[in-house]
């Protein structure tokens, strides 16, 4: 049994002990991992033909909502701590996605697409419930007192132009909203929702980084 430290941005266990990062990351990407199975179970079902194209277009619908509302109440400190701009904030994206969803619907329903290239479109939508997390995560790192970002890349993966170029900005404000509102996920650098990079935190008084 969990609880959420407001103050400090992090979960503790029954005894007051701070569960560990890789604990918290376990359970998200636990998460991932289910709704990409399904998704790509869908994008099966809906080439074959054993669902139609709008029900597809529903169940996906669903399946993005529920992720990004996991991942969002995981950075959150979970559903008693969201606000109304919290769920404000999660319609926002959600209301992106959906946008995007029907141009993907309509071109499944073309004919034109193999049941590869939808499995792998309709993980990009799954990958994109990422970026529900990490804006989860900056209003849990201010609440906390932690007021610098550094957008930190995975040396594993080969990383677009737009990361490495967030990346060598070293720490910046969060207050100057240095990457445009972009996150990992987002979309909105090159590499688009599978983006493998995460946003790191610090105070600036204390140069102490957030442990999530």
């Amino acid at each position: 049994m969990y609880y959420w430290d407001a103050l400090v941005g992090r979960y503790r266990d029954e005894k007051g002990r701070f569960v560990g990062r890789d604990t918290v990351y376990a359970y998200v990407n636990q998460s991932l991992n289910i709704s990409s199975n399904v998704s790509q179970a869908l994008s099966s079902w809906v080439f074959d033909g054993n669902i139609s194209v709008n029900d597809w277009k529903l169940a996906m619908r669903a399946e993005i909502k529920d992720e990004y509302i996991r991942q969002y109440l995981s950075f959150a400190g979970g559903r008693n701590n969201m606000t109304q701009a919290d769920w404000g904030s999660i319609g926002g994206m959600l209301k992106e996605q959906y946008k995007y969803l029907d141009g993907f619907a309509n071109d499944i329903a073309s004919g034109d697409m193999t049941e590869a290239q939808i499995a792998a479109r309709a993980q990009m939508y799954i990958n994109s419930a990422r970026e529900g997390r990490e804006r989860a995560r900056e209003k849990s790192a201010l609440k906390a007192d932690y007021d610098e970002v550094y957008w930190e890349i995975n040396g594993a993966l080969e990383n677009c132009g737009g990361c490495i170029e967030f990346n060598q900005m070293s720490w910046q404000l969060i207050e100057d909203n240095p990457y445009k509102e972009a996150y990992p996920g987002s979309g909105d650098t090159v590499c688009l929702t599978n983006c493998g990079c995460q946003l790191v935190y610090k105070n600036s008084k204390t140069d102490k980084e957030y442990d999530y």
